[in-house]
């Protein structure tokens, strides 16, 4: 008897039409909890604006999503899943202002005042034990400006840990930086994923990335999915030469074909 799988994420059938422009288009799919699933495809495609209908900042014009289980068309069940599901936005989205340290503790003071107030000590140990997890010992005092990009990236990573989510949307989490520190981020996400037992959902085109770090792969071209599946049944799809395969995924996924 084979074990009833937990989805954190689904999108049913899922339009969105904004003026006489379809941006969405019948979209379904199920995230699986645990994985680490990319959402990919060219700049235009539709994936960020999937991102931000998961978060629940734009409505589809039909179509139903869940999150965890809840129907977030319901506006009671969208408020308390987002407690559940932590952000890393393009480039870090940091507070120049802030210190390194209170840029990750905001989420916990704007989300409930008297709590943070209250447990302050104990979150401060806690942001300090996420840092040194990701390798950013000792710079809680430090101002964004003074970070590399990769560290920037890090301290956007402990921001969306430090409220326990059980889901982390990315989007675009390598973008900007050189390989060797994009592998780096790379392999952080894998361990937050193990370490911290969170579903990561990414958002990205960068490939490598994908290779490197994807349970599932979907991949979206002009506000369609023309693929979902893992890294094998993509190469199966693109070596295998009996197949009609979508000129967008020979072109997109070159350098798999190539080796």
């Amino acid at each position: 008897m084979s074990k009833e799988r937990n989805w954190v994420l689904e999108f049913n059938n899922i339009n969105l039409k904004i003026g006489n422009n379809e941006i969405l288009k019948n979209v379904s799919f199920k995230i699986e909890k645990g994985s680490n699933t990319f959402i990919m495809g060219p700049s235009g495609s539709g994936k960020t604006t999937i991102l931000k209908i998961a978060a629940g900042l734009i409505f589809p014009t039909n179509g139903n999503i869940k999150i965890l289980n809840k129907d977030i068309s319901n506006i009671k069940d969208l408020y308390e899943v987002r407690k559940k599901i932590g952000f890393v936005f393009q480039y870090s989205a940091l507070i120049d202002y802030l210190t390194v340290l209170d840029n990750i503790l905001l989420p916990l003071k704007i989300r409930n005042k008297s709590d943070f107030k209250k447990n302050y000590k104990t979150y401060i140990e806690k942001a300090k034990e996420i840092l040194e997890k990701l390798d950013l010992k000792g710079v809680e005092k430090y101002y964004p400006n003074s970070l590399s990009g990769g560290m920037q990236k890090r301290v956007a990573f402990a921001r969306a840990i430090i409220s326990n989510p059980e889901i982390i949307f990315y989007d675009e989490p390598t973008s900007g930086l050189d390989p060797v520190t994009g592998k780096s981020i790379d392999n952080i996400i894998i361990n937050i994923n193990k370490n911290f037992n969170i579903t990561n959902i990414i958002v990205s085109h960068d490939v490598n990335s994908a290779l490197n770090v994807s349970d599932y792969i979907i991949f979206i071209y002009k506000g369609e999915i023309i693929f979902k599946g893992n890294i094998n049944d993509l190469k199966n799809l693109l070596y295998n030469s009996s197949l009609t395969i979508p000129p967008i995924l020979k072109d997109f996924f070159y350098s798999i074909i190539k080796t």
